[in-house]
Order: structure tokens, then sequence, then C-alpha cells
């Protein structure tokens, strides 16, 4: 047996698939109130895309946490920062206003960057204690938090501990572990399986479940969103059953093998990440403005929103970005001879090789 360093691929594949899901998903937002099929197609994605986002970063992210790196835990929150700055600075560019600033209140794409940052020092603090009795706990206190009409977009809080029960898994579970599991291919028709029931009871029953996004998105209190908040727990519940199984199915079908470039795109999916947001501000408000639709709009629509998620991730992908990015993401970080990149920050954007054994 020798072991040598490679990365997983597995997983570059599942972030390039995450990272785009993420750009269609903002993009459909702006047309799910006009398309019932974008409508669907947004939740669809939310029910998964992001719990599974944190579980890899769960995976991905151990050095940071077991080795006391706090330097490289920083990172996330310059990162939080920077596309804070960036947003704020297209916005204002685009429409001539000051858009309301609110460090630490969000309601779009920094809010990730933050909770790594929470996640990886909660976890730093919790690294000693049983890892099953912190998970169970972390799901009651998420059950819990949408019962406390205090717990909001401040300092990202309800989303801090919605989904920290999914970074938390990933930090728990072996990385080579879950790929060697989630590659057998007697998975694969359990895994198109449940992704097909789950299309079709979206699909049909869209009008009637549509108000489970908000449990997807991890903000609002159950108060807002159902009638009868006392049945919150049971709807969190069934909410994290439905992204569990979703995400399993997705990391089941996604190819295990290197895809060429493609592959090295997934490994850039921070810088994506931190760019996206910008590069729609400055499509939407300067190239192109929403077009709004009356009616169920469906093929085309759809069509023009995957093209410009495409374009956008493409974009934001380029290599020309990567110095800024890591500039940013070694912020006060002390050179010294000898020394590792930080997990989700190498030269070239990329996340560091895992260690597998063959």
């Amino acid at each position: 047996m020798q072991t040598e360093s490679r990365r997983l691929y597995k997983l570059d594949n599942l972030k390039l698939l995450l990272i785009f899901l993420v750009v269609l998903g903002h993009v459909a937002d702006l047309y799910a109130d006009a398309s019932r099929a974008t409508g669907c197609l947004r939740f669809i994605i939310y029910s998964f895309h992001m719990p599974l986002f944190l579980f890899v970063s769960g995976l991905v992210g151990k050095r940071n946490i077991r080795e006391r790196r706090y330097d490289h835990i920083a990172a996330y929150f310059f990162l939080f920062v920077f596309i804070k700055l960036i947003t704020f600075a297209a916005n204002w560019a685009t429409t001539g206003k000051l858009p309301p600033a609110a460090l630490f209140s969000d309601r779009s794409e920094p809010w990730y960057a933050f909770c790594l940052f929470a996640f990886s020092l909660i976890t730093v603090f919790l690294d000693k204690l049983k890892p099953a009795y912190v998970l169970i706990f972390s799901v009651l206190l998420a059950c819990y938090a949408g019962y406390d009409k205090t717990i909001g977009d401040l300092f990202n809080l309800s989303r801090i501990l919605v989904f920290y029960p999914f970074f938390y898994l990933g930090y728990w579970l072996d990385a080579e572990t879950v790929c060697a599991f989630f590659s057998k291919k007697r998975l694969i028709p359990i895994a198109l399986a449940l992704l097909a029931v789950g299309i079709v009871i979206t699909v049909v029953f869209y009008d009637k479940i549509s108000y489970a996004k908000y449990f997807f998105t991890g903000r609002q209190p159950y108060r807002i969103i159902l009638r009868s908040p006392e049945w919150g727990v049971t709807h969190r519940l069934l909410c994290y059953a439905v992204s569990v199984l979703a995400g399993c199915a997705v990391l089941t079908l996604t190819p295990q093998r290197r895809l060429g470039f493609l592959t090295g795109v997934g490994a850039r999916s921070v810088q994506i990440y931190a760019l996206q947001r910008t590069a729609m501000i400055l499509y939407f408000r300067l190239l192109n403005k929403p077009f709004h639709l009356e009616g169920c709009f469906t093929s085309r629509l759809i069509l023009y929103e995957v093209l410009v998620s495409l374009g956008v991730t493409a974009v934001c992908a380029l290599p020309i970005w990567t110095p800024l990015f890591r500039a940013v993401m070694h912020t006060f970080r002390p050179k010294s001879a000898g020394e590792s990149l930080p997990d989700g920050a190498l030269p070239d954007g990329r996340e560091p090789e895992l260690k597998v054994s063959e």
C-alpha cells in the first residue's frame, strides 16, 4: 500500500455543480414570481444546494480546525468583508445611489463566508466533545431557533444555527470514506428514483409546498412562515430530511473521475462564490435588465437562466481573478518558509489536495 497525494475529484466535481446551482438559483430568483417553472427550479435547488455545500466545506476544512490555524480561519472573515465591499461598490456604481450598509446583517451571499468563519471557531471549541452529542444538540438548537423572534439576519445567527449541523456532519465524517461510499454503483438507481420523486412532487404540489423555501434558506422564524408556528419543529425536521436525501442522491450521481478542465473550475468554487453577485449586478443592470413576463413562460426562460448562469460561472472562474482572490484570503497572514497554504486558497484558487491511500 502506497500513499500518494491526489485530489478527490468527486468533491471538485460536486463543488462545480453546486457553485453553478448557487448562481442559477440567484438568477432564478429574478424570475420566480413570473414563471411557475422557474419557481419549481428554484425550490429544487434551494432544497439541497447550501446544506450540501456546507457539508463539503466541513469535509475539506478539518485541518484548519484540528491544527487551530486561526489565521486561516480568519481568511473567511476577510472574504466576507471583501464580498460586502465589492457588492456595495457594484450597487452604488450601477444605481448612482448609496445602498443600505449593514456589515453584520445579511440576506445574500456574504452570509456563507461569515458562517464558515463562525462554524470553524465554534467547532474548535467543541472539538473535544463526542460528535454524536454535538450533532444532536445542534439539531435541537436549530429547531428551537425558529421560535425565537430575536434570532434573524443579525450576525447571520439564524443561518449559523440552522446550517451548522450540516457543516459539523461533514467535519465529523472522513472525506475518503464518504466519497468511496457514494461511489457505489448500486446506489445510482436509488439516487435517480429519489430525485425523480422529488421533482415530480415539486412540480405537482408546488403551490402548496412553496412556503418551505423559507425553511431551506434558514432565515425566517416559524411565525412568519407558518400559520401554525407550533408545528415549526416538524417542518424543520422534514426539510432537514429532504436536504439530506437530495444531497445524498446528488453526491451519488456526481462523477468520481477527473472531468478535464471542468474539475479544475470546481476547485475554484470559493473564488466563483466571491465574485458571482458582483458579476450578476453588472450584467443585469448594465447589459441586460431582467425582463418581466406574465404567466408561465417555461422552456425559453429556463434556457436563458441556464445560459446566463454558465456565463457568470465561467467569467468568475477565470484565472485573472486569482491574484485578487489570493490576496484577500492571505490578508494579514504572516509568510514563513515552508508554510502550507490554507484550506480553500491555493495559489491558483484551488483547494488543497487530500491524502489518499491506494
